[in-house]
């Protein structure tokens, strides 16, 4: 059953556990023929690595992780090594926000986290917040203050949908950047590479009627269980193909990725579930 059926949970007495994200009309067609064309080659990258299995799992110990991390009686003892932890899974963001962070201070931080997660304020408003509340710390002045905002937003998508996959989608911006019209979801967009701009616009009901678009074709071609966590594998493989592309010649899969070429090994580290955040980390010491 697709997670968009099921009725939301019940109010647990504050509007973050009750809310829900709603779909919104697109401002741009999706186009079955490239779904099949991707979904294709997914299933055969599937195929060559062993199957989906490994994948749900990896991505459910990373959703264990964060809503362990961010459970509401959690908050109060969030210290800095514990959101080092989450961040080692945050492939956008591991390396350039951390300063951010130690800047603004454990208990500010944690106040940060707390409003985001469970704030009154609509989520897209607490996500944004979230980003613009925390110094933007950098040593490559404001070029890189810019960068790191923009690495903030990542974070606090991660929290939201990594805490509760099902209720919020991946907001992050590899699936969907207004800003710069690039991210995953432009791959389905009719006609989309022959577009300077890309009108699907920034809340957060363009991710969720994204990802129930996705989960419905992949439903109608037999994949169907655990949405929440395929339809972000489905996505971070579009994106892959969209960084081969773009790098062809220059280099940029190299500077991004590590010079990892292999698409299995390229979306896992978008999904910050390869193997060197698994066996390095302390993830397996937080959730245990």
């Amino acid at each position: 059953m697709l997670w968009f059926k099921r009725a939301p949970e019940a109010a647990r007495g504050n509007s973050a556990d009750a809310e829900a994200v709603e779909p919104v009309a697109l401002g741009a067609e999706l186009d079955g023929r490239v779904f099949a064309h991707k979904f294709a080659q997914f299933v055969e990258m599937l195929g060559d690595s062993g199957g989906i299995e490994p994948f749900v799992a990896a991505l459910e110990t990373k959703r264990q992780l964060f809503a362990r991390a961010l459970a509401r009686d959690a908050l109060d003892d969030f210290v800095p090594e514990t959101l080092e932890t989450l961040l080692e899974t945050v492939m956008t963001a591991r390396k350039r926000v951390w300063p951010s962070f130690e800047s603004y201070g454990a208990t500010a931080t944690r106040e940060a986290v707390r409003d985001l997660i469970y704030g009154t304020q609509p989520v897209g408003e607490r996500l944004v917040t979230f980003a613009q509340v925390i110094p933007a710390v950098s040593s490559e002045g404001e070029k890189g203050e810019r960068k790191v905002r923009r690495a903030l937003l990542d974070v606090g998508a991660e929290m939201l949908h990594f805490r509760d996959p099902t209720r919020y989608p991946l907001m992050s911006r590899w699936v969907w950047d207004q800003a710069t019209h690039t991210g995953a979801l432009r791959e389905f967009v009719k006609g989309g590479d022959t577009l300077d701009k890309v009108p699907l616009g920034s809340d957060p009901g363009v991710y969720e009627a994204g990802r129930r678009w996705l989960a419905e074709r992949m439903a109608e071609n037999g994949m169907y269980r655990d949405p929440e966590f395929i339809v972000d594998m489905f996505l971070a493989h579009a994106y892959a193909d969209y960084m081969r592309a773009l790098s062809s010649g220059m280099g940029l899969l190299n500077a991004d990725f590590g010079g990892k070429s292999d698409p299995l090994e390229v979306v896992k580290k978008i999904l910050g579930i390869d193997a060197a955040r698994r066996t390095e980390s302390r993830v397996k010491k937080v959730l245990h």
